[in-house]
């Protein structure tokens, strides 16, 4: 195949790359019939979700929640991803082959696909980076909810003001997520212990399970809690803290080859002058 057929092949190929995208890009209903049925959420449109959304929401789970996205966004970002960067690569390839740069060879064919795979896993790390940053915010956030609460039961506030105090402190992005959370509950008709409880679980955060257990324990049983807040509070103080040690020691790790190379170079930079003076020396 000679580089004329080769550049008509990858300028069809481009053409249905690109019809494809439009067409996974394309989120609105193409009719009144499909609108009502996504609404209302039928079985029928569940069933046509594609096998991508089925494998990103199996792998990811509860990354997507933190992550704030589905698994249709992330699927059309791997799939655009992998295309855009296949027929990037292939048409690279073409043009070097057609200026004589290359030699023609079937292996180059591998090279637009190992593109294609590594931007996947680029923007699937992309994500699952993105959600672990949101939970460490998250977890920071109810860290720092959980103190205030502690320290609002020790001025002999009830364990609804204390929450009320909590929630009215923070002011990170994290922090508002929680707030949010605890103040819609009684518009949702959901208790607040319920609330912070959904929201443990569906972070993976323990301590806000275990802290709405107890609200839940005292606002039905009206069992004092003072004391088990502020063990709870005391053991995420002292989580939160052996997690800045160990980020510390890693970012010390981090910087100990770079460091070493830095010292090895300047020595070597400032002994070559004088080891060459020395050669010269004894070589006269």
């Amino acid at each position: 195949m000679d580089a004329l057929r080769l550049a008509a092949a990858v300028s069809c190929l481009t053409a249905v790359a690109l019809w494809a995208g439009s067409l996974s890009l394309h989120r609105a209903p193409r009719s009144l019939d499909e609108g009502r049925r996504l609404l209302a959420g039928s079985a029928a449109t569940s069933s046509r979700s594609s096998f991508a959304e089925a494998f990103v929401a199996d792998r990811l789970g509860e990354h997507l929640s933190l992550a704030d996205t589905t698994a249709a966004a992330v699927a059309t970002r791997l799939l655009a991803a992998a295309a855009v960067m296949f027929f990037a690569v292939l048409a690279g390839v073409v043009a070097l082959l057609g200026a004589g740069l290359l030699p023609m060879s079937p292996l180059w064919l591998a090279l637009p696909a190992g593109a294609a795979a590594m931007a996947v896993w680029v923007t699937w790390r992309g994500v699952v980076a993105a959600a672990e940053r949101r939970r460490q915010q998250l977890r920071q956030a109810a860290n720092d909810f959980v103190q205030l609460v502690a320290v609002g039961l020790t001025t002999d506030q009830s364990v609804e003001e204390a929450i009320r105090f909590a929630v009215r402190v923070g002011g990170s992005a994290a922090f508002m997520t929680l707030r949010n959370e605890i103040l819609s509950a009684p518009q949702r008709g959901v208790a607040v212990w319920e609330a912070i409880e959904e929201l443990g679980r569906s972070t993976g955060i323990g301590e806000l399970v275990e802290f709405a257990t107890a609200v839940e324990r005292q606002g039905v049983q009206g069992v004092s809690i003072g004391e088990s807040v502020a063990a709870l509070a005391s053991s995420m103080r002292a989580a939160a803290l052996d997690q800045l040690e160990r980020e510390a020691d890693r970012a010390n790790a981090n910087l100990s080859g770079p460091t070493v190379g830095f010292v090895v170079a300047t020595v070597v930079f400032l002994a070559y002058p004088l080891a060459q003076r020395i050669s010269e020396a004894f070589g006269g």
